[in-house]
C-alpha cells in the first residue's frame, strides 16, 4: 500500500526521470570534442581542484588556461569541470552523467515551480482529479511542460555538449532561486533564510553563465503573473520592491564585468566592425526573423544543427521580419486585451510570453554577441513558450472529459503521445550523432557549407586520425570561405612544416598572426623554425613577443634562455631562467628543465 501511495503521488516525477534516462542514455559514451578541447582537455587549470586553480577561475576568462582571450567568465562552471576531471580525467561517462543529472534536476524543478501556480482557469472547464493517475489542470500543465522540456530535441545542444553545460547549470540555480523566493513568501518566520539562500543561488547561477543576470526579471514576471493577487501596476511595484536586492547584485556584477573582469569586449563580441555589430536597429530586426525560426523549431524541431548563418535585415518589411513583428504585436495586444476584460488567463500569457522573451533577452542582439541563432539559447525560454501551449492542451483534455466526448479525447491523447514520442526519437538521434564527431560536422556542412569553424574542426579530426591530405583539404576550405580566423592558417602551416615546406609554413604562420596578432601558437612555431635555421635575431624577436602574450608561461622563458645560450649571452640566460622559475607553478617538467640548465650555467 505504501508503494502504491508513493507511486500515485510521485508518478509524474518518475515519468520525467524515465523519459530523460531513455533519451540521454545514448550520450553517455560520447567523446569530448569541439570547444571541450580548449575549455577542458587542454586546460590544465581544470585538471585539479587547488587554491591556485580556484583563484585562476575567479580572475581569468574561460580561455585563459590555454593562453587565449574570450568574453566569457564562468568560474563555477569550471569548478564542475574540475570535479569531473578529478573523477575520471577525460573519460566521458562521468561528464555526461553530471550534465544529464543537471538536466533532469531542472525538469523536476520546472514541474514543482509550475505546480505551485494558480492558473486562473474557470472551474467549469476543469474536471476534478479522480482515479489513480488523474491530475488537475495546474498539475497536468506543470507535468506536460516539464516533460516537453525534458525530451525536446533542441535541448541536446545544451545537455550533450559538455562545453554547453553552462546553459543547464545557470537554469538550475535560477529555478532554485525562484522556488526559494516563493518559499520565503510561504514562511514569513523564515523569510530571511529562504531569501538569503535564493540570493546565493542566483549568484552561483551568474558565476555559471553570464545569462544569470536575467533572474530578477524572471522573478518579476512570476510575481506579477502568479504570486501577487493585485492589479498589474500594483503587483509590478510590489515585485520591484521584492527584487531590488537581486537587481543590486546584477548591477555590481555588471560593473565588475565592465572593469576588472572585462577580459576582451564584454559588450561587443566582434573584433572588427560590421553591419550587424554597429547598428542596434538592424540587430533587432534580425532578431525578429530569428524569433520566427525559434517558434518553428519549438513546434517542428527538424533540420537541427549548430553554426547557423543568418541574413542581417535592414527593414521591417523584409520577409519574415514583418511576420515576426506581427507576432510580437499580437502577443502584446492579446495580453492587454485579456487583462482589460478581466480574464484571469491573461496571467498565463503574461508568464509564458514574459518568460520566453526574458530568456532570449541576452541573445536578442541588444549586445552584439558571437552568433545570431543557436538552438541551446532556447533551453530556458522553451519553458515559457510550451507552458502556454500545454495549458490549452490540458484545458482541451479537461473539456473533452467533462463533456464525456470519449472518441475526441482518445484521439487527442493518442496524437499527443505520437507527437511527443517524435520529440524523444529526434532527441535520441541527436544524441547518437553527437557521439560521432566527423559525421556531426559533416551533417552541419549540409546546411552551412561555408562555415569556417566547422571546416576547420573537421580538418582537425581528420588530422588526428592521420589523414593529413583530407585535413589539409578542409583547412584550405575554411581559410577560403571566411578568412577571419587564424586557426586554419596555423593548421595549414603545421602540415606544410611536416612536409618540409618551411617557406610555405612560415607564410601561413605569419598570415595567422596578421589575422590575430595575439595568436601565440604561431609565434611559438616561428620561434622554433627561425632558431632551427640559425636566425637567432628573428627567434629572439618572437620570443620577446611571446613573453608579452604569455608572461606566466615558464616554457616561454626556457626557450628564450636556450636562444640566448646559443648567442653566449650568459646574463640573459640566467635572467630568463630565474623568471621562468618565478612563474613555473605546477609545471614540474618545465621546472626540472630550467633547474638543469641553471645547474649547467653554474
Amino acid at each position: 500500500m505504501q508503494i502504491t501511495n508513493f507511486f500515485r503521488r510521485f508518478w509524474p516525477i518518475l515519468v520525467i526521470v524515465a523519459a530523460a534516462a531513455g533519451v540521454y542514455f545514448f550520450n553517455l559514451h560520447n567523446p569530448l570534442f569541439w570547444d571541450d578541447d580548449d575549455w577542458i582537455i587542454n586546460n590544465a587549470f581544470v585538471h585539479d581542484i587547488t587554491w591556485d586553480n580556484v583563484k585562476f577561475w575567479f580572475t581569468h576568462n574561460t580561455l585563459a588556461g590555454v593562453g587565449l582571450k574570450s568574453n566569457y567568465y564562468r568560474p563555477f562552471l569550471f569548478f564542475t569541470y574540475a570535479i569531473n576531471y578529478v573523477i575520471s580525467g577525460i573519460q566521458p561517462l562521468s561528464w555526461h552523467l553530471v550534465s544529464n543529472l543537471i538536466h533532469i534536476a531542472n525538469a523536476i524543478l520546472v514541474f514543482f515551480l509550475l505546480k505551485r501556480f494558480d492558473f486562473g482557469s474557470s472551474n467549469s472547464l476543469e474536471v476534478q482529479p479522480r482515479g489513480f493517475l488523474r491530475l488537475n489542470l495546474g498539475t497536468l500543465t506543470a507535468f506536460l511542460t516539464a516533460l516537453v522540456f525534458t525530451i525536446h530535441p533542441l535541448q541536446t545542444e545544451a545537455v550533450t555538449y559538455i562545453a554547453g553545460r553552462g546553459d543547464s547549470l545557470v537554469v538550475l540555480f535560477m529555478l532554485l532561486a525562484l522556488i526559494l523566493f516563493i518559499k520565503s513568501k510561504d514562511s514569513p518566520s523564515k523569510s530571511w533564510i529562504y531569501k538569503t539562500a535564493s540570493l546565493i543561488s542566483m549568484v552561483v547561477g551568474i558565476l555559471s553563465r553570464e545569462t544569470g543576470i536575467i533572474f530578477p526579471f524572471l522573478l518579476l514576471v512570476c510575481y506579477v503573473a502568479f504570486i501577487s493577487v493585485d492589479k498589474f501596476w500594483t503587483s509590478t511595484k510590489k515585485a520591484l520592491r521584492e527584487a531590488w536586492l537581486y537587481f543590486a547584485v546584477v548591477v555590481i556584477y555588471g560593473i565588475l564585468r565592465l572593469t576588472v573582469l572585462n577580459f576582451q569586449n564584454t559588450l561587443n563580441f566582434y573584433a572588427a566592425p560590421n553591419l550587424y555589430s554597429e547598428n542596434l536597429w538592424y540587430r533587432m530586426l534580425t532578431f525578429v526573423h530569428v524569433l520566427v525560426d525559434y517558434l518553428r523549431l519549438l513546434l517542428v524541431p527538424t533540420g537541427l544543427h549548430m553554426e547557423r548563418s543568418m541574413t542581417v535585415h535592414t527593414s521591417p518589411f523584409q520577409w519574415p521580419v514583418w511576420l515576426g513583428v506581427l507576432i510580437v504585436a499580437g502577443l502584446v495586444w492579446l495580453i492587454w486585451y485579456q487583462y482589460k476584460k478581466g480574464n484571469k488567463e491573461y496571467r498565463v500569457w503574461l508568464f509564458g510570453v514574459g518568460w520566453f522573451f526574458i530568456g532570449l533577452g541576452p541573445v536578442s542582439g541588444i549586445a552584439p554577441i558571437n552568433a545570431v541563432l543557436y538552438e541551446h539559447w532556447l533551453y530556458l525560454p522553451m519553458i515559457g513558450a510550451w507552458f502556454i501551449v500545454v495549458f490549452y492542451l490540458a484545458k482541451a483534455l479537461n473539456y473533452l472529459k467533462l463533456k464525456s466526448l470519449k472518441a475526441p479525447y482518445i484521439i487527442l491523447v493518442a496524437a499527443l503521445v505520437v507527437y511527443f514520442s517524435l520529440f524523444g526519437y529526434q532527441a535520441v538521434k541527436r544524441n547518437i550523432l553527437w557521439g560521432k564527431p566527423i559525421e556531426f560536422f559533416q551533417d552541419i556542412l549540409k546546411y552551412e557549407p561555408q562555415s569556417a569553424r566547422v571546416n576547420n574542426n573537421l580538418g582537425n579530426l581528420y588530422f588526428n586520425q592521420g589523414d593529413r591530405a583530407k585535413a589539409l583539404e578542409y583547412y584550405r576550405q575554411s581559410a577560403e570561405v571566411e578568412d577571419i580566423f587564424p586557426q586554419p592558417h596555423f593548421n595549414i602551416g603545421g602540415i606544410l612544416q611536416t612536409q618540409g615546406d618551411i617557406f610555405g609554413a612560415i607564410k601561413e604562420y605569419e598570415k595567422a598572426i596578421e589575422i590575430d596578432p595575439s595568436f601565440h601558437y604561431s609565434y611559438q612555431n616561428l620561434l622554433a623554425l627561425y632558431a632551427g635555421q640559425g636566425n637567432l635575431t628573428k627567434a629572439i624577436e618572437y620570443a620577446d613577443i611571446l613573453k608579452q602574450l604569455r608572461p606566466n608561461d615558464p616554457r616561454v622563458y626556457y626557450n628564450s634562455a636556450l636562444i640566448y645560450l646559443a648567442l653566449n649571452d650568459r646574463k640573459a640566460v640566467i635572467e630568463n631562467l630565474n623568471r621562468g622559475l618565478e612563474v613555473v607553478g605546477r609545471d614540474s617538467e618545465a621546472e626540472e628543465l630550467i633547474k638543469q640548465l641553471l645547474e649547467r650555467m653554474k
